[in-house]
């Protein structure tokens, strides 16, 4: 059996996110565990790329009626994996540099979590305390656990802890938002995390889960971009998929999506000037 894995999951909608994501951990992850993708509603020419990339793909089946809502299906695919250890990624996250040492915390302390910097005091409803037995007070002051990184050991109190979110999602009360605030699966994960693990060690949010930009902090390792990534790095990216090469960077959309604008003005400025120089 393999010692860790990398799992992510997406639909056609999410495509080009997943290809950058694969393609991010080739280049910019020296050694990388393999990675295993979750069907939830690809099309057959990307099926057909990942594929041909040697790409693992795993349909998601219909285990319950709402398998596809509130990311119930991400539950699904943590425990679906056969591995000793597994690192799952959302579709929507750019790897910038190696990760060796999430896979030495899950050895080392069975988990790998990172703060949302939220507070589980409006992002988990009461139907999802209840689900994971605890009083809705206990929400109170803690903060939640980030949903689009999470490390488990595959056996122990972290398995038992992923076996039991997936049983508690099984019923759609527990996992399904009451208002905008609720965060469905996170909530789920936050509440036996802090259930099960009274202090538990969490990660810097801006080093491994850095949303503005690929540097919002020095030494930055993840940068969640939500589609936020330019079309050219993203192409990329899906060439890396089969090609690796060396390292890749994405630039920063809010930094140089302005200097390739101001270059764009500049070239277009300069050749009108030029057009009507030589126009008699």
């Amino acid at each position: 059996m393999l010692k860790t894995t990398i799992i992510t999951a997406a639909s056609e909608k999410y495509v080009d996110s997943l290809f950058a994501l694969i393609g991010s951990v080739n280049c910019n992850w020296t050694n990388h565990p393999p990675i295993v993708v979750y069907d939830i509603g690809l099309e057959e020419k990307s099926l057909t790329f990942l594929h041909k990339a040697n790409i693992e793909v795993r349909k998601v089946p219909a285990f319950c009626d709402h398998w596809r809502k509130h990311y119930t299906w991400k539950i699904w695919c943590i425990n679906n994996i056969e591995t000793e250890n597994v690192i799952y990624m959302d579709a929507g996250i750019c790897v910038l540099d190696n990760l060796d040492e999430i896979i030495e915390e899950i050895n080392r302390i069975g988990y790998f979590f990172v703060p949302n910097y939220q507070f589980l005091d409006w992002e988990a409803s009461e139907q999802a305390c209840e689900g994971c037995g605890v009083d809705f007070s206990f929400r109170i002051g803690k903060g939640t656990i980030a949903g689009n990184l999470l490390g488990f050991k595959k056996k122990g109190n972290a398995n038992d802890l992923t076996y039991e979110a997936f049983s508690i999602s099984l019923s759609e009360k527990n996992i399904m938002p009451y208002n905008a605030k609720h965060k469905q699966d996170q909530s789920i994960y936050s509440l036996l995390i802090h259930k099960h693990y009274p202090n538990p060690v969490l990660h810097d949010g801006f080093t491994y889960l850095g949303w503005k930009s690929p540097r919002m902090v020095e030494n930055q390792k993840i940068w969640v971009h939500r589609r936020g990534m330019l079309k050219d790095d993203m192409a990329e990216y899906k060439n890396r998929i089969i090609n690796p090469g060396t390292i890749y960077q994405p630039k920063d959309p809010k930094k140089d999506i302005n200097v390739l604008q101001k270059i764009k003005m500049q070239t277009l400025l300069f050749a009108k000037i030029t057009i009507r120089k030589f126009i008699p």
